[in-house]
């Protein structure tokens, strides 16, 4: 072999060598470090989620499980915080996605870019913030460490879990009625005021010794089908403020329940203020000290439906032919 060959072979290896060396899968950190080394999830005592529009939200941790302080400590989901920790607690610098900030900004990790910004705060005093930003696969987000370069794949971590709408992290069946126990229902609002009750010989019909009109049964059992169906948007608090106009409901809904046992009770829901900007009515239970805000669609039939939607047809139209 030349030396002119010689030259070229080695500088083919070189080639080579480099090619494996940018082009090899990378492993950062070979020994697979935690993003947030120390960081247990058992020593967080509260976490605050932002989004890149300046909505957040705040769970805290108490002696009776996570809550939400800004919604006079409204519970969460049993399982909703421990899972989320978890999450975040297991990410590592295992997968090595990209080393420059030039990069934040792609992937929205960065600071003012970011898909959600995770604060966590320990009992030791320390806060720790993660940039959470594009998903590339289902379930996966990119993540990185707030005044780090370094931009990492979580495996288990990705917007979608880590929303900022109250409604994920609590129970959202506000109101605890069982249809099948329903025996009456009594609706107020702008079109009137009715009460109906139900027996087992007729079903539903309009409270009233005097009241012959005949109800559509299906219509009632739809719309009394709804109270199971009432998702709240967000709690508010315990505190009834004059701005959510309860003191004149727009509606005022009672539902009369007999349990298998026996036993009958009687649950109130009060329909008031709506607020435009979420689309939304405020909305109280007697059941429950707080108030909270239910979606308009959730809770228009309510407020728009009087009697004469629930009748049959031919009373139906004998009531608008007397009009």
């Amino acid at each position: 072999m030349t030396k002119g060959n010689k030259i070229l072979a080695g500088l083919l290896v070189l080639q080579v060598v480099l090619l494996v060396v940018v082009f090899w899968p990378r492993s950062s950190d070979a020994a697979g470090g935690k993003l947030f080394p120390g960081l247990e999830a058992v020593n967080v005592t509260a976490v605050t989620i932002s989004d890149s529009d300046g909505r957040s939200i705040r769970l805290a941790r108490t002696p009776f499980g996570c809550v939400l302080p800004e919604a006079d400590d409204y519970l969460c989901e049993k399982n909703r915080l421990p899972d989320f920790l978890t999450r975040v607690e297991d990410i590592t610098k295992t997968s090595l996605v990209a080393e420059t900030k030039a990069s934040h900004a792609r992937l929205k990790v960065a600071e003012d870019e970011f898909e959600r910004l995770i604060e966590l705060d320990t009992a030791e005093g320390e806060r720790h913030r993660l940039y959470l930003g594009t998903s590339p696969r289902t379930g996966s987000g990119h993540v990185r460490a707030a005044g780090q370069d370094r931009v990492y794949l979580a495996p288990s971590l990705s917007a979608a879990v880590s929303p900022v709408e109250a409604s994920f992290w609590v129970d959202p069946g506000y109101v605890k009625v069982n249809p099948e126990q329903v025996t009456s229902f009594t609706q107020d609002n702008p079109q009137g005021m009715f009460r109906l009750e139900k027996n087992d010989e007729e079903g539903w019909v309009v409270a009233g010794a005097e009241d012959d009109r005949v109800l559509d049964q299906a219509k009632v059992t739809s719309l009394v089908g709804k109270l199971a169906t009432l998702r709240l948007l967000r709690p508010l608090g315990k505190e009834e403020l004059e701005t959510y106009r309860l003191g004149a409901p727009v509606s005022k809904v009672a539902i009369g329940t007999q349990a298998e046992s026996g036993n009958g009770e009687e649950t109130v829901l009060r329909i008031g203020a709506k607020f435009e900007d979420e689309a939304a009515f405020v909305v109280k239970s007697s059941k429950s000290p707080y108030y909270v805000l239910m979606a308009e669609a959730a809770v228009a039939d309510f407020i728009e439906q009087g009697i004469e939607s629930l009748l049959a047809a031919e009373d139906n139209s004998k009531a608008e032919s007397s009009t």
